[in-house]
């Protein structure tokens, strides 16, 4: 149930060669690892996953010990199993550890890691290389890769390039591509479905199609998913118990929890035979389903974008200041009017995705609109860069137009590769491959000089 790759290093290191003494911090993290495993190894703590009620889940494990009983071992096991689920909990328990033992180098490494997430590198970077110096890091080839990303993010390239030498992605690829998502994930998916279930419970009973569609397509990593089949039955169940049977709610819940097995002809059917295409139909109050909808239309030739707006767009706009938070709901206005040539409604949309979901799309497409040589694109670039600085294209825009700090945005792009490695892993250039650019426009650049 622990996250943490120091408790391999635990299992494997000579600790008779090293001044901290690892075999008792094995022996203590094993021996405490018993006591949070049978917790969550039990049927009641399966239930309460499944049930969507995560927070009494982590509320239950953190009460396990007193807390004026907690020791370090304690610490850093809880701060490993809520990495995930309760992130402001896990970063407190480590805290807490390093309290403990400020001089513990899994406990060092797992606070860089914190920081590393957070966006504080030079922190991280403090972290990261008093675990270097321990002596325990030898082979760590995602300490190294780590280190690559804060000294990059931290202007030091030199350095980098040395550290990412050392990481040898040549032979570790995979494992250092997949680390990446421990560090800049910010999926939250027990969370957002304790958020769901508490809503339906609540009344909102379509947003039973979007607890559907969340536990579909339950992320394991950016590259893959699958269904989270108890979560799964558990919805519906959660169908029959509030939905009534034969009712248009109901008839739209079974449109959505069968939409893999339906074929396109079979769904627009259906959606015929529950009135979808008469003059006064009324939405789902659900985005999932409406986005799904919009792709079939679409898809089938059944209806043109040009008619879905003119029918429903009211509609949208009113659910969307109903649930301001849901992007769904921005998606699809988005879709619409970037297919109606809309542009001004767009540029709402646009900026309220940027600026009020935080989404960095929006931003992008906020800034598509804006010609690259004026003035208002570089001070929207800037501006967009401040919000989401590691992304990619943001920062492939910023190495187009920069003129004064040229090595500085080279090493910006290469750093945003290490938070967009989803994006590269089938693609033609991999990390190693932005590396070496890296290192041959630096190498130009001091020609130059």
């Amino acid at each position: 149930m622990i996250r943490s790759f120091c408790l391999g290093l635990l299992l494997f290191t000579s600790f008779d060669l090293l001044a901290f003494d690892i075999k008792t911090f094995r022996e203590g993290v094993s021996n405490k690892s018993a006591i949070y495993n049978d917790f969550t190894s039990r049927p009641e703590t399966d239930a309460l996953f499944t049930e969507g009620r995560v927070s009494e889940s982590n509320k239950r494990l953190k009460a396990l010990i007193p807390g004026d009983k907690k020791t370090v071992y304690d610490f850093f096991i809880l701060a490993n199993m809520l990495f995930q689920n309760d992130r402001e909990a896990s970063y407190k328990f480590m805290v807490e550890a390093e309290n403990k033992e400020p001089e513990n180098p899994f406990v060092l490494f797992e606070r860089g890691i914190h920081e590393h997430r957070l966006g504080n590198y030079s922190l991280a970077q403090t972290y990261y290389e008093r675990f270097q110096e321990s002596g325990l890091s030898n082979g760590n080839v995602m300490l190294s890769a780590y280190l690559t990303h804060v000294y990059l993010m931290t202007g030091q390239a030199e350095k980098a390039l040395i550290s990412w030498k050392e990481a040898n992605f040549g032979r570790n690829h995979t494992s250092i591509e997949k680390a990446m998502y421990t560090i800049f994930s910010k999926n939250n998916q027990e969370h957002n479905r304790e958020s769901l279930v508490s809503e339906i419970k609540s009344g909102a009973t379509l947003k039973l199609c979007d607890l559907y569609q969340l536990d579909s397509n339950w992320e394991v990593d950016w590259w893959n998913y699958k269904p989270k089949k108890t979560y799964l039955k558990y919805d519906i169940k959660l169908a029959a118990l509030t939905l009534k049977s034969g009712t248009i709610d109901d008839k739209y819940f079974q449109l959505c929890s069968d939409t893999e097995s339906v074929s396109d002809q079979m769904y627009i059917s259906r959606l015929r035979e529950i009135g979808f295409f008469s003059e006064s139909e009324i939405l789902p109050e659900s985005s999932s389903l409406i986005y799904e909808i919009l792709k079939r239309l679409i898809s089938t030739k059944s209806m043109t974008p040009e008619e879905f707006l003119k029918r429903f767009e009211n509609q949208i706009v009113s659910l969307s200041k109903k649930y301001p938070n849901d992007r769904k709901y921005f998606d699809v206005l988005a879709y619409l009017y970037a297919n109606t040539g809309n542009q001004e409604k767009l540029k709402s949309i646009d900026r309220y995705g940027w600026k009020n979901l935080k989404i960095e799309n929006y931003a992008l497409s906020s800034i598509a609109g804006i010609d690259p040589k004026s003035e208002l694109y570089i001070s929207a670039l800037n501006e967009a860069l401040e919000d989401f600085p590691l992304s990619a294209t943001l920062s492939q825009y910023r190495l187009i137009v920069e003129t004064e700090h040229k090595e500085d945005a080279f090493i910006k792009f290469a750093a945003s590769q290490f938070a967009n490695v989803k994006n590269n892993w089938s693609g033609p250039y991999r990390l190693n491959d932005y590396m070496a650019s890296l290192k041959y426009e630096l190498d130009k650049l001091e020609k130059r000089l």
